[in-house]
């Protein structure tokens, strides 16, 4: 973090000392930010955001969004509307990831798709680190046909994670991949889940699935071919 004298703060902000001190003293929480340097405080350069009124204005509506999706998410876990959903919340992932296919594509070519992009996974890193997968198919909200595919990975061996990543991205290189670290309380899990999981959408896959308690079969799925 870098810091700087109060003149060319204040400069900086278009304020007055006297302001500057004044707001210090009215949040505490930042003025222990500050720093001293000799006998004289320094003043973090990332403190003008406090100053700009659309900086603040876009954290606000950032903070507002991220409010939302933590209510849902309590709701939803309150209401124990899907019990499985519920479970995997409580497994650890690594990341979120979504594919939309380039082409329009049948439901059982997405499926067979993330069944391959696990056994190449396993594969590869399989004998060295836990692995389970998580996906959903569905269809385009905007498009009278074709399918993509949410996932949530989990690669135990940290070293390995952005090996996987890159793995996935290269597995799908001639479709568009988004990717995020995966934040619990973000609520993606149960944005995939919100059909519920039952039926042929979905499946769970790992090469470790027993040893961590998920003893769960999904017995409408079929592999296809």
């Amino acid at each position: 973090m870098k810091y700087e004298n109060i003149d060319a703060f204040a400069k900086r902000v278009g304020k007055s000392r006297r302001t500057i001190h004044r707001f210090y003293n009215k949040n505490p929480e930042l003025k222990e930010e500050r720093k001293w340097k000799g006998r004289k405080v320094i003043f973090p350069i990332s403190h003008t955001k406090f100053w700009n009124t659309e900086v603040m204005f876009d954290e606000n509506k950032t903070l507002n969004v991220s409010n939302r999706k933590m209510r849902s998410l309590l709701d939803y876990l309150h209401e124990n509307k899907n019990p499985l959903a519920n479970k995997f919340w409580g497994l650890d992932w690594s990341y979120f990831v979504s594919v939309d296919y380039k082409h329009e594509r049948s439901k059982n070519y997405s499926i067979t798709m993330m069944n391959k992009l696990y056994d190449t996974i396993d594969n590869k890193f399989g004998d060295t680190t836990t692995i389970r997968l998580y996906f959903t198919t569905e269809p385009f909200a905007n498009r009278n046909n074709g399918q993509h595919n949410h996932l949530v990975i989990y690669i135990e061996n940290e070293l390995f994670k952005p090996l996987v990543l890159n793995q996935i991205k290269n597995f799908f290189k001639y479709d568009r991949v988004d990717s995020s670290d995966y934040t619990k309380y973000e609520g993606g899990l149960f944005y995939m889940a919100k059909e519920g999981t039952q039926g042929t959408d979905w499946d769970i896959l790992g090469n470790n699935l027993r040893e961590e308690g998920i003893k769960y079969e999904n017995k409408g799925y079929q592999k296809a071919v």
